[in-house]
């Protein structure tokens, strides 16, 4: 299964505008994704748990399933002045 990944703001320069994300199963979650991500991106762990994920328009939790050809964004917080 394959899932390809979107960063935004801090993670953009660390996985790209798209980074896919090979996964070994035929069923998975969005955390089984950002899991995978941490492994092979060891950069983004500090991150991911304050991370939102979303499936186009619709943010998702980390137990919701995931499917081959999906695109999830990754939404790290936003602070400003």
């Amino acid at each position: 299964m394959q899932v390809t990944v979107e960063g935004h703001g801090v993670l953009a320069p660390i996985c790209g505008d798209q980074y896919r994300v090979e996964l070994p199963v035929r069923q998975a979650t969005v955390a089984d994704v950002l899991e995978a991500l941490a492994a092979e991106l060891p950069d983004m762990v500090a991150h991911l748990p304050r991370t939102a994920c979303a499936k186009g328009d619709t943010l998702v939790q980390r137990d919701d399933a995931v499917a081959d050809g999906d695109h999830l964004a990754l939404i790290p917080p936003v602070s400003g002045g």
